[in-house]
């Protein structure tokens, strides 16, 4: 085994022990969680945008229905807020990350 320092396989998403003690993400489903991890992932630093996160895009992790369904337990958790409604004809849905865990540090300066 070599005795140099493993390198990451590439970009990850951070979450802080902060979130992971904090009991309204202990209350969450493990589909919300997944989620959110989903949507963090999604967060542009450059431009600090809102994200998205289509239905076909989580094709195989999970059904549509549970998808919707954690996407409304975020939203009334208040991890998430919706921005922009998508649809058939409107495109996809855009979200905001809020609350106490909607701040990133990137680079030591706060988004």
């Amino acid at each position: 085994m070599s005795s140099r320092k493993a390198k990451a396989d590439g970009p990850f998403v951070m979450v802080t022990k902060k979130l992971l003690n904090d009991p309204e993400w202990r209350s969450l489903s493990s589909s919300a969680k997944v989620v959110w991890i989903y949507l963090r992932s999604k967060f542009n630093y450059k431009t600090f945008s809102e994200v998205s996160l289509t239905y076909s895009e989580m094709k195989g992790v999970m059904s549509t229905a549970t998808l919707s369904r954690a996407f409304k337990e975020l939203i009334a958790a208040g991890f998430i807020r919706q921005t922009k409604k998508g649809g058939l004809y409107g495109g996809s849905s855009k979200y905001k990350f809020i609350g106490p865990h909607g701040k990133f540090i990137y680079k030591k300066m706060k988004v």
